[in-house]
């Protein structure tokens, strides 16, 4: 029936985006393209939004304003739809559900404002403070997400990847091969875990509470979708009060007692329409009747005085019209657009001695630390893409303004001389995605030698692993002692892409390391000395 036609085509949608981001962000075979994993992760409201702010493209407002408008017209569908984190709630809850034999069967629940619009403002005012950077890191549902995806799932299913070559070794399948599993650091695996937990806990027992009080996007759209075209409403006349619809109410939001329904609370589901058998539940136009309203506002307004004022006609959804919130939405708009501005996003401390010196190393295209950090919000899909894993969550590498923000860490591999996957899968410009000749003389960081350290003065034995592997001859050798070479940086060429501190067998210190740049700069190309001119056949060269 046409009432079903919704839940399904809900149901789809989400199935088909979910299903996209989740294989880019656990794809450790590469077998997903880059521009399939970018689209899914550049419909996300909060890295559109922070692109369109930022300049990085237009394509970013027309997701922004599709989006908004798409909630204007329809509710909250980007929650149930889109928005990953929100279909792993749902996912999550589906899972319950079949091992308990029924849904939850939530009751109504007041609408926790002092916590919704309270975790709004703190994300509202970080960005404003100049932590914006790191304040949609931690918020935003489709970041957080990605940080699961990449950092707990994509393990696991390395594991279980692993444990399947030697059965398909067995078949006679050569499709499968090892793979060390990509755990981040302590810090950062805690923290998704515990993300994962509370969130998953809460899908359990409370259906969508998540995403109405703590999410910051659920409640920006919620102040939208509460003046949205169509709505689901309760039709008093056919609706039984029979509560078939609360077991199925994943957002607590239909108050049977009134005959209401809380539309900045529900997420566009549309179960309650597909079980109410009575048609008690409709999905109707509601700018009519708001038309309407208005219209009766004036007339009553011409009316002489003294006569009696006939009763207002009521509002389709019951919810009355409150300047004040027209007001908050104007303003958490401005907000985001001053406080992700360029001027704003604090960062870790700089060296003392070099002011551009930074403990962190940030991706080509990034630009500098502060640019860098004011964008990304760290969904780590450029960490699932990245074909040698250089790229790893960082803790306090950058400083705690930049927790979470991937960084590349040259002793787990190095930046490959012809890769640009990282900027060709961010979504939110934060990697500008470099011609590859821009790419190849782009100083993200500077090789630094420490001589003493060195096999070939430390042990007298021939090595020349840095020298051999830099891409660009920073790295060369001079004659030594004994007919042995010793490596010299030569930084003017050097780039950081860290191949040469990866290659040095120097093990706990390495003797050659590569130093951060906070704002990148352009290298020298090596330049070849031409050959000698040949020497004419019968003549001396002097």
């Amino acid at each position: 029936m046409w009432r079903h036609r919704l839940k399904r085509l809900r149901v789809t949608g989400a199935l088909l985006i979910g299903g996209v981001l989740t294989f880019a962000l656990v794809d450790f075979y590469e077998w997903l393209p880059a521009a399939v994993g970018r689209w899914a992760a550049s419909i996300q409201l909060v890295p559109a939004t922070v692109a369109l702010v930022t300049g990085a493209g237009l394509a970013a407002g027309m997701v922004v304003c599709g989006l908004l408008g798409l909630t204007l017209l329809f509710g909250r569908v980007y929650c149930s739809a889109i928005c990953p984190l929100g279909i792993m709630q749902d996912a999550i809850a589906r899972v319950v559900a079949w091992g308990r034999g029924r849904p939850a069967g939530l009751k109504f629940a007041e609408p926790r404002n002092g916590l919704r619009y309270g975790f709004l403002a703190l994300t509202l005012a970080g960005i404003m403070a100049g932590w914006g950077g790191l304040t949609l890191a931690l918020l935003d549902p489709y970041s957080n997400y990605g940080r699961i995806a990449s950092g707990l799932f994509r393990s696991v299913i390395m594991i279980g990847n692993n444990l399947a070559v030697g059965v398909a070794e067995w078949s006679g399948l050569d499709g499968l091969h090892r793979v060390p599993p990509a755990w981040p650091v302590a810090g950062v695996l805690m923290l998704s875990l515990a993300v994962l937990v509370l969130v998953g806990w809460l899908a359990a027992t409370r259906g969508r509470l998540f995403c109405n009080t703590v999410c910051p996007v659920g409640t920006l759209l919620g102040l939208v979708s509460r003046k949205a075209a169509w709505r689901l409403t309760i039709d008093r006349s056919a609706c039984l009060k029979c509560g078939e619809c609360l077991q199925v109410c994943k957002a607590q939001c239909i108050d049977l007692r009134k005959g209401e329904i809380d539309a900045s609370r529900c997420v566009a589901c549309y179960n309650c329409i597909g079980t109410c058998k009575e048609l008690g539940i409709v999905h109707a136009f509601a700018w009519t009747p708001l038309i309407a309203e208005t219209d009766t506002e004036e007339t009553e307004a011409d009316e002489p005085e003294g006569e009696p004022e006939p009763e207002p006609t009521p509002s389709f959804s019951g919810l009355p019209s409150n300047p004040s919130r027209r007001v908050f939405l104007g303003g958490a708009l401005a907000a985001t657009t001053i406080g992700l501005g360029p001027k704003l996003g604090a960062t870790g401390g700089a060296g003392a001695l070099d002011p551009n010196h930074s403990s962190g190393v940030c991706p080509p295209g990034a630009g500098s630390i502060d640019r860098y950090l004011n964008r990304c919000t760290a969904c780590h899909l450029c960490i699932t893409a990245c074909p040698t894993h250089v790229l790893q969550p960082a803790l306090l590498e950058y400083g705690f303004a930049g927790l979470l923000r991937p960084r590349l860490d040259f002793t787990k591999s190095f930046c490959n001389y012809d890769c640009r996957r990282c900027g060709e899968v961010c979504p939110d410009g934060a990697i500008t995605l470099l011609d590859l000749a821009d790419k190849q003389l782009t100083r993200i960081g500077v090789a630094v030698l420490v001589q003493n350290l060195c096999v070939v003065e430390k042990d007298g034995t021939d090595c020349a692993a840095c020298s051999e592997h830099c891409p660009t001859k920073a790295v060369d050798t001079v004659p030594y002692r004994d007919g042995l070479r010793l490596p010299v940086v030569h930084p003017e060429r050097c780039i950081g892409c860290g191949a040469c501190e990866f290659s040095c067998p120097v093990q706990p210190v390495k003797a050659i390391t590569v130093a951060g740049r906070r704002r990148h700069e352009r290298a020298e190309k090596f330049a070849e000395e031409p050959p000698l001119a040949p020497v004419p056949e019968g003549e001396f060269p002097f």
